[in-house]
């Protein structure tokens, strides 16, 4: 596979596997020493940022709806709305960075106002 290939296929792989709550899956996708950066949280390391994910899914989000994916080389856009039982879906975009395969970096952005709000 090319890079952009294999971007893809990584990238493809960690929103299915979080979105299905499949973390052992997520986690085949994930560097030893990825991170990752977000409104909600950091996180360094697979295992950080497998417990990150899971706290997410299992906290407030509903579903993830993919809008749209965009893969160059090394780096994947994935435009998504993420969805709470509390709240409307909320736009989110995240940059993930592979490298051999794996994902070194990410980085997801959001406003985060709805699930913050003291009423969500």
């Amino acid at each position: 596979m090319n890079p952009t290939e294999t971007t893809r296929a990584a990238a493809t792989t960690y929103f299915e596997a979080w979105r299905d709550r499949d973390f052992d899956r997520l986690r085949t996708v994930l560097h030893p020493e990825v991170r990752f950066r977000g409104v909600l949280g950091t996180a360094d390391g697979a295992d950080e940022c497998i417990a990150g994910l899971r706290g997410m899914a299992e906290s407030i989000m509903t579903d993830l709806t993919l809008d749209a994916r965009v893969v160059e080389g090394n780096d994947a856009m994935s435009w998504f709305d993420l969805h709470t039982a509390t709240t409307e879906p909320i736009p989110t975009v995240n940059w993930s960075h592979v490298e051999d395969g794996l994902i070194t970096a990410i980085r997801v952005t959001f406003d985060p106002r709805p699930i913050l709000a003291p009423d969500a």
